[in-house]
């Protein structure tokens, strides 16, 4: 099984990172193959909307994207780590979103199943520093992305109040519940 986590925090060794990492290596712990790429080292434009993906699938921006799309399709499960920013997602993970349009153009239109036609699990894991930190825009984008790339939303780990690099090392058991649902993606059983 091969899992695919997504970091999009610009900042490297951050809380985001942190769970990501958690949820990877227990998906490795029961034996997946696990690759991290980190949005914000990629050299990534933004969608154009020019809709010239809607014929071939083929996104026509030639960047650091092109690659990810690959590992997109033939990942067996996707984790998407962000942090909130103003209510939602970081500028990075929602260009990385925006850009998979052709995704869905090549599964809903052009009838090309993304992940072989099997169904494929999917986690979000996000942080925000308000305590009240509200979640609902960035897990309804994330469930969008999902949905469209044949991904099944199969859970969330959302820490509000969570602002101090690396502060989530000091919580064992939000790093220890990010391990579970790394090896529970993995599993028969949903997460």
């Amino acid at each position: 099984m091969f899992v695919l986590g997504l970091l999009g925090s610009p900042r490297r060794g951050g809380n985001s990172e942190w769970l990501l990492d958690a949820v990877l290596e227990g998906a490795r712990s029961v034996g997946a193959r696990t690759e991290k790429v980190v949005l914000n080292d990629l050299e990534m434009s933004a969608c154009q909307g020019c809709n010239r993906c809607l014929d071939s699938g083929e996104c026509i921006v030639k960047d650091d994207m092109t690659p990810v799309y690959g590992l997109l399709e033939i990942a067996d499960a996707l984790v998407i780590s962000s942090p909130i920013y103003f209510s939602g997602l970081t500028a990075q993970t929602k260009m990385m979103i925006d850009r998979c349009q052709c995704l869905w153009v090549r599964g809903e239109r052009l009838g090309r199943r993304l992940g072989g036609g099997r169904r494929r699990r999917g986690l979000f894991l996000s942080v925000g520093g308000d305590p009240h930190a509200v979640f609902r825009n960035a897990v309804s984008e994330v469930k969008a992305l999902y949905n469209s790339i044949e991904v099944d939303y199969c859970g969330e780990l959302l820490l509000p109040g969570v602002e101090a690099k690396g502060e989530v090392i000091a919580h064992k058991e939000w790093l220890d519940r990010a391990f579970e649902l790394g090896k529970s993606l993995v599993g028969p059983s949903q997460p």
